[in-house]
């Protein structure tokens, strides 16, 4: 093989790993609110045993089958939306993942995104944050209407701080990334942590549809990738 076209080859295929190897979808458990099951227009209000756990608001929060009444288009994804109450405190769903994994790695770059809703009966939406930690202590789950247990600790890696313009009856996206930082080193291997919180003014914040996506940094796909041409060209 020509040089010049040795590099060629080498360049897309840098391309084509830097677009799609290594990505990842992170699994979270219950993103979508769905367990349980509800009827048209109930409400859970425990999340006992649910994947979630409560963050500093004594446990405000639950699952709706939301209604057109409340939200014209319903909810963004299946039929359930997670709901928080602020109860004048700031607080929350929070949910520290438990798949190997979903962990901070070095050379990575996450991508959080949350639908957020301010349905039309909620009076005043005073905002909510959406939050991507490393760490913390996971909720312990309750037990019959028991509340799970709260979720603890954890450092902030990003956030989106009410960023959004939320007409009533809708959601918006809110998207939050995060690049590694080697000044979180220590916080390497520790579990990924979301929260979703409603501000301690708002009556009520809706959540739906939670996303996490990882993928490495292209600099260290082209390594990958280069380092596997180079090999496979020295045994050709």
């Amino acid at each position: 093989m020509k040089k010049r076209t040795f590099l060629t080859v080498v360049a897309a295929a840098i391309f084509a790993l830097s677009a799609s190897a290594g990505a990842a979808v992170i699994p979270i458990d219950n993103p979508g609110f769905e367990d349980p099951v509800l009827a048209d227009g109930d409400w859970d209000y425990s999340m006992d045993n649910q994947g979630w756990g409560y963050f500093d608001n004594d446990g405000y929060q639950g699952s709706w089958n939301v209604t057109t009444a409340e939200f014209p288009g319903e909810a963004p994804e299946g039929e359930n939306v997670g709901w928080a109450e602020g109860e004048g405190m700031l607080g929350g769903f929070a949910q520290v993942l438990t798949d190997p994994d979903a962990t901070l790695k070095a050379g990575w770059t996450y991508t959080l995104t949350v639908e957020v809703g301010y349905a039309l009966s909620t009076d005043p939406f005073g905002g909510y944050k959406v939050q991507l930690l490393a760490g913390g202590t996971p909720h312990t789950p309750g037990t019959g209407a028991d509340y799970t247990g709260p979720v603890t600790g954890g450092t902030l890696l990003a956030e989106d701080n009410n960023l959004l313009t939320i007409a009533q009856g809708t959601f918006e996206t809110s998207t939050v990334t995060y690049t590694y930082d080697p000044a979180h080193s220590g916080l390497l291997g520790e579990p990924l942590q979301i929260r979703l919180i409603a501000y301690a003014a708002s009556d009520e914040v809706e959540f739906d549809d939670v996303r996490l996506d990882g993928i490495p940094e292209p600099a260290t796909l082209a390594l990958l990738g280069l380092g596997a041409l180079m090999l496979k060209r020295r045994r050709s």
